[in-house]
Order: C-alpha cells, then sequence, then structure tokens
C-alpha cells in the first residue's frame, strides 16, 4: 500500500476507538452510509491509501483527476460520547481474492495499532422482489453476522437486526472485519442493509444501516440530510412495483444466498 498521511494520531488519546468501514458494493449502501456519516460527524481526514489492485483508471470530476483511493477519517466523540471512530471507505474494493485479503491486512493493522478492538462494516443484503416488496413500505432489516456469540447476541436484540443464518458476504466488507476478529483478537460484524439490486443508490438502506450503527456505538447523530435522497428511493420502488406488477417479475428472482452480498 502507497499512504498519505495528513493527521498524526497517537493512539494513546484515542477513547476507545471504533473501526467503520464501508466500501462500494450492491446499491451503494455501505460508501453512501459511510459518506454520510463523514459529514455529519464533521470527521476530520486523517490519511489515504492507494492500492495496485484497484482497477486501472482515474476518476475525473469536473475535469480534475484522482488515483482511486481510500480513505480514513477519524471523529473524536463528545464528552458524554463512548466511543471514537475510525471511518474507511473507498472509491472501488480489491479486484481479486489476494487483493482483498492483502487490503483487510492492512486496514486491520492500521486500526488495531490506534487501538481499536471492535470494528463494523456496512454492507448490503441483496433481496429478491418479492420478498422485498412483500415486507415494503416498513424500514429495510438489516442482516447481522459476527465474530462471537456475545456480540451477535448484543447487536441482535435491537428492534429490525435478523441474525444471518446462512450465506456469504462477497468482497472487502465482509472480509475486513473477520480477518481483524481471526488475525488480530479483534471483534468484527457486518450489518448489511436489506436492498435490491435494480437500485443504484439506496440512500434509504443507508440510512436506516446509520440509525442502528450510532445507536449501537452510542453516538448521537441525525441524518435529515440525505431525507430528499431518501424520499427519492421511495418514490423509485413504488414506480417498480407498479411496474411489475404490470409486466411480471424478471424470471431470475433467486434466493438471497445466491446472490452476492456486499
Amino acid at each position: 500500500m502507497y499512504t498519505r498521511r495528513f493527521m498524526d494520531v497517537d493512539a494513546s488519546s484515542l477513547k476507545a476507538p471504533i473501526g467503520i468501514v464501508g466500501l462500494p458494493g450492491i446499491a451503494n449502501v455501505g460508501k453512501i452510509a459511510i459518506q454520510t456519516l463523514t459529514r455529519v460527524l464533521d470527521a476530520k481526514h486523517m490519511m489515504d491509501f492507494f492500492s495496485n489492485d484497484f482497477p486501472p483508471r482515474i476518476i475525473v470530476t469536473k475535469g480534475i483527476s484522482h488515483c482511486p483511493k481510500s480513505s480514513i477519517y477519524l471523529y473524536r466523540a463528545a464528552p458524554d460520547e463512548p466511543h471514537d471512530l475510525l471511518i474507511l471507505t473507498a472509491d472501488f474494493q480489491p479486484a481479486s481474492g489476494s487483493g482483498v485479503y492483502e487490503y483487510a491486512d492492512y486496514v486491520a493493522s492500521e486500526f488495531s495499532s490506534l487501538g481499536v478492538r471492535e470494528m463494523y462494516s456496512l454492507a448490503a443484503y441483496e433481496q429478491g422482489y418479492q420478498e422485498y416488496f412483500g415486507a415494503f413500505p416498513s424500514p429495510p432489516r438489516v442482516y447481522v453476522s459476527a465474530s462471537s456469540q456475545n456480540l451477535l447476541d448484543r447487536i441482535s436484540r435491537a428492534d429490525g437486526m435478523i441474525a444471518t443464518e446462512e450465506g456469504v458476504v462477497v468482497g472487502a466488507n465482509g472480509v475486513i472485519p473477520s480477518w481483524a476478529a481471526s488475525v488480530y483478537d479483534m471483534e468484527g460484524a457486518c450489518l448489511l442493509g436489506e436492498t435490491m439490486g435494480v437500485i443504484k443508490a439506496d440512500y434509504r438502506a443507508a440510512r436506516v444501516l446509520l440509525e442502528k450503527l450510532t445507536d449501537l456505538v452510542g453516538i448521537k447523530a441525525h441524518f435529515d440530510i440525505i431525507d430528499t435522497e431518501v424520499e427519492k428511493v421511495v418514490e423509485f420502488i413504488e414506480w417498480a412495483m407498479e411496474e411489475i406488477a404490470q409486466k411480471g417479475p424478471p424470471s431470475d428472482d433467486s434466493s438471497p444466498s445466491d446472490r452476492y452480498i456486499g
């Protein structure tokens, strides 16, 4: 990894830090959640790092280009909050299996050196149309897996949280917290917000993840800044339900256990 640090952070200055991860994936749920969280908390840009397993392309925005990167932000807790947060997102996920594990080890090592003992990843759980529409307009459910029974029990006690019975979480969003738990003796968990693959940017699922996460870690935050985008997602779902009611569902509506989730 190639690293640029913008802040020197002493681990002893951090208050029981927790690591939060959200990389691009289905409906960009994890990345949207992290971008919203850093904005709402005014988290400070701590460092960037660059993986040679990211796609060989540059990203251009309004004529300005940059190489694909990962960014870590630091939120220092208010006096009445129990945890500082180290928050990671990226432009892409690593492209190969070996790249994912190298990336996960770098992240887990960096977080461990700063005193992180608990890590959460935020990502997506893709549902079939019938299952998803059957639950709408209730808030998206959050499917949880964790590195220990104690952590799973603590998380899944919250309303709307469901312990994942079986399946796989593909990619770095799944591997990072599990690698951190397996190799660096942390606790790790994946929170997967329910979505559909046809939703390109699911702010609705991202908001639910953020509300659950901040309750879990004791951070006070409100996410009204994405209400307009959430409403657009709701309007799209209502439109999709009408279209499918008229034309019938697509032929491939396989179960979530057969799908990419992450």
